[in-house]
């Protein structure tokens, strides 16, 4: 049994598709085996947490992390406490065993394509993920369940109703039967913050990343923050998930849309 944890990078309102800061909407999946994300994973992730923090009963979070202003993260302000800090959940990242498929979507260049078809862009990411994390469910011979954080009450119905129209209706590439098959659950599962999903918290630590590094590639920026960087070449290196014959990420771990 398999769980996919999602996290979100931007914002679906295709409004806002012109603003710059606006323009990409992004999802990444984690996909980890149950009992290892419930247990051996979790337990690293408090001891980490012990370790630096003092405590464990608290949700990471990038945002928080970065600016250290709110507890218990001001005790990252310490230098040498954050160098600790970002050693052990760069090591965790790296060795603990998960895929990973993300999703990126430029809304500008969507609507500019589809003049008259638009296809909302938050349900055409989730459909995109959901079919590769379908057949990577095939292909392992595994099922799984589907699990993301907890945002605002209109996001959250809008996550719930595009996986239950995926999963009775299929997609134009798999049909519902498919999914059916290998996804064990009608429903996605929504936790919030405060419940303190390690796999979640995971997914949160490289979404930023993931879906900042497949903008830069497009965009021919430099991608500037290191531990980002690091992160990057840790997923292409051993987590994304690959073509089984060549090896190959985009396509199969990474989608850029349209």
């Amino acid at each position: 049994m398999f769980r996919l944890f999602i996290d979100e990078f931007g914002h679906h309102d295709m409004k806002s598709s012109d603003d710059p800061n606006q323009r990409y909407l992004g999802l990444t999946g984690v996909i980890m085996r149950l009992s290892y994300a419930d247990g051996e994973f979790t337990d690293k992730l408090n001891a980490i947490k012990q370790g630096i923090f003092g405590r464990s009963d608290f949700s990471l979070h990038r945002r928080e992390i970065l600016d250290a202003n709110t507890e218990p993260f001001t005790v990252l302000k310490d230098a040498s406490r954050r160098t600790a800090f970002d050693a052990a959940i760069f090591d965790l990242i790296e060795k603990a065993p998960y895929r990973v498929i993300t999703v990126v979507i430029d809304k500008r260049e969507h609507q500019a394509k589809y003049i008259r078809w638009h296809f909302q862009s938050y349900h055409y990411c989730m459909t995109v993920l959901l079919e590769r994390y379908a057949r990577w469910l095939d292909s392992a011979k595994q099922t799984g369940d589907v699990m993301a954080e907890s945002r605002e009450k209109k996001d959250n119905k809008r996550l719930s109703n595009a996986y239950q129209f995926l999963h009775k209706h299929g997609t134009d590439n798999l049909k519902a039967a498919f999914f059916q098959q290998w996804l064990s659950s009608k429903e996605i599962k929504i936790k919030r913050k405060t419940d303190n999903i390690a796999g979640l918290q995971l997914a949160d630590l490289i979404v930023n990343p993931s879906c900042r590094e497949l903008i830069c590639s497009r965009t021919n920026t430099p991608m500037t923050a290191e531990f980002g960087r690091k992160v990057v070449e840790v997923l292409y290196r051993k987590k994304y998930r690959r073509n089984p014959i060549d090896g190959t990420v985009p396509g199969w771990g990474t989608k850029w849309l349209p």
